[in-house]
């Protein structure tokens, strides 16, 4: 018996090791602020406020990644959006849908949730938005658009050293459309959820790859 549990703290020793080298050399944790009603609803539907995440420390970013970054109209803060467009493509967005240089991303199917409800804190009303499937930069995620009311086409160019940040919730955003293209070096990429607000007992969101 003594055996099995020298072996068993052994191993849980070995693992501890490896994730506090993993934590220290390559990995920050986070909570998403649960103050700021603007990003609370452009994070939807992948994450939520309260989500306690995993940011890589490497500034290397890829299409397709979720970004944090410094928001750059309030220090101290950040903005969370999906990295699109990079130097040199022509982002449009028309009907809540993006297209780079006139190709559209992919929506193939409906959410396991086709739809759902957000509150806009810039109306202070509760908005129902329907949600698809989008595959783009070698990752899968949804993406939330106002099928009856959407905003006003947009159409810009990336700058160099600049990527064009797009929120999930297409709708009530916070993205480059909100404060502009960013540069990469202020920037971590999501790649994993812990917890949702509503600790470890709620299994749909916990342990959930973002990548």
């Amino acid at each position: 018996m003594r055996t099995w549990l020298k072996l068993v703290a052994w191993i849980v020793g070995v693992v501890g090791a490896v994730v506090l080298v993993l934590y220290l050399g390559f990995f920050d944790l986070w909570t998403v602020p649960t103050d700021d009603p603007l990003l609370a609803a452009s994070i939807e539907p992948t994450l939520s406020a309260g989500d306690v995440v995993v940011l890589t420390r490497r500034t290397e970013v890829s299409r397709g990644n979720l970004l944090r970054c410094a928001d750059p109209q309030a220090p101290g803060r950040f903005v969370i959006a999906r990295a699109i467009g990079r130097f040199g493509d022509e982002i449009e967005i028309g009907g809540e849908s993006v297209a780079i240089d006139k190709r559209r991303t992919p929506s193939p199917r409906a959410c396991d949730e086709p739809t759902a409800v957000v509150h806009d804190p810039q109306s202070g009303e509760d908005v129902t938005l329907g949600c698809s499937v989008e595959e783009y930069g070698e990752t899968t995620y949804n993406a939330l658009r106002s099928p009856d009311h959407p905003e006003a086409p947009t159409v810009e160019k990336v700058q160099p050293d600049r990527w064009y940040l797009v929120s999930d919730d297409r709708h009530v955003h916070l993205d480059s459309r909100d404060f502009g293209q960013m540069d990469a070096r202020n920037c971590q990429h999501i790649v994993f959820r812990l917890v949702g607000e509503q600790g470890f007992w709620d299994s749909k969101k916990r342990l959930n790859v973002i990548w």
